[in-house]
This record gives structure tokens, sequence and C-alpha cells, in this order.
């Protein structure tokens, strides 16, 4: 099985996202976990206040940190794998990561660490499900 992708957000329905991943790597020798952050993209006027190096750094900062317990998890099941961020609406984000590193396939939550609480399926899961073009992989 060649790479799958893990929309990762540090809410508990990633980290059983994730835990799912790993399973699935388990069973599929040289499968590699790609494991994407996607941070809300800056306002232009922030933009225009802030200096672009200062940006890059903070959101830098802020994805190490939201990244650490996958990174934590993946060193210690021994899976060959690789984190990234980038800026912007999650669900383009995901989709467009996913077609440029041609994934297998994407193994996500249900619900991340959005705002607007009572709804079934998140809003980034429901568009990732819509502009993707590998299969999907939802987990509770």
């Amino acid at each position: 099985m060649p790479d799958l992708l893990v929309p990762f957000d540090g809410s508990p329905a990633a980290l059983r996202a994730l835990d799912h991943a790993l399973a699935l790597a388990h069973q599929h020798a040289g499968t590699r976990l790609l494991v994407l952050s996607v941070l809300g993209d800056v306002d232009v006027d922030t933009r225009e206040l802030v200096a672009a190096s200062e940006i890059d750094r903070v959101l830098a900062a802020e994805a190490a940190t939201m990244l650490e317990p996958a990174r934590a998890r993946l060193a210690a099941a021994g899976i060959p794998f690789d984190c990234h961020w980038m800026p912007g609406a999650a669900a383009r984000v995901i989709a467009d990561f996913a077609r440029e590193h041609r994934v297998a396939q994407v193994v996500m939550g249900t619900r991340g660490l959005g705002t607007i609480p009572g709804l079934l399926m998140g809003s980034v899961t429901n568009r990732v499900l819509q502009v993707v073009d590998c299969p999907v992989t939802l987990v509770k």
C-alpha cells in the first residue's frame, strides 16, 4: 500500500484516525503515513501589518505544537512518516496535497476542532469528501 494521508488538527477524532492509519500501515509493509496540519490562512489586513517572515514563524511554531502528539505516536510505532503543515482552506489544501503526493487514501476523523457544535460530520470532512480524488476512510 502506498502512502496514506492523515489530516491532523490535534482533536480526539484526529488521534483516532491516526491510530487507524497506524493499524493499516502495520498490515501493509512499506506504507508511509503523511500527516498534514492545515492552519487557517492569514487575512490580508494582517499580512499588510506583519512581516511575512514573522507570520511564517508563528504558523510554523503553531503547527509544530499541533503535530507533536502525532510525531510522538508515529515515532513510537516505528512506521515511516512525514509531517507537513500548510496554510489555507482545509478541504482544498487536503485535496491538493493528496493529489500532489498521489496518496492511496485519506484517513481522517469525522469531527475536528471546529467551532460549530452538534453537527454529525464536520464541514471540512464533508468538503473533503466532495473534492478529493482518492478513497477516504472516516473514523468516528
